[in-house]
């Protein structure tokens, strides 16, 4: 059960990370901070894990993988601008 824990915390930390990113680009200090406690708690439940049991860095490292792939897939999704819109560079 610990592996599944720190796989979904790390993934769920990297998903969160790419919005706080965002939040600290748009100069949005509230959000910012409200995401970095969050990613703080977030990694810390993996942290904790893997400092017992070496084998956790595997689901961990799946997982920030993982988070990040789905993340960019998420960004790529909502950000996509529609050709011809007065937003398209």
């Amino acid at each position: 059960m610990s592996y599944i824990i720190t796989f979904f915390a790390v993934f769920f930390t990297d998903i969160v990370n790419t919005y706080y990113i965002k939040a600290i680009a748009e100069d949005k200090p509230l959000v910012a901070s409200t995401l970095a406690g969050i990613v703080m708690l977030m990694y810390s439940v993996a942290v904790i894990n893997f400092t017992h049991d070496n084998l956790m860095l595997i689901p961990a490292l799946l997982g920030a993988f993982i988070g990040t792939y789905v993340a960019m897939i998420i960004k790529r999704k909502c950000g996509r601008v529609v050709e011809g819109s007065s937003l398209e560079n």
